[in-house]
């Protein structure tokens, strides 16, 4: 999954939706787009929701 190995070197281990836009450089009006994607990223187990607009990755070497 090359998208998520991307997100795994650029962002911290705590991030924004804000964040996560900038590293993809998607508009203000993607915002949905972007929502949609983590959204799948929790769905299949790679991050948490913590907040609203921020995520935590989990660790795979746990």
């Amino acid at each position: 999954m090359g998208l998520y190995n991307l997100i795994e070197q650029l962002l911290p281990e705590n991030f924004s939706i804000y964040q996560f836009m900038a590293v993809l450089d998607m508009e203000r009006e993607d915002a949905r787009e972007a929502r949609n994607i983590l959204k799948q990223f929790y769905k299949r187990g790679y991050i948490h929701r913590i907040s609203k607009n921020m995520y935590q990755k989990i660790n795979s070497k746990q």
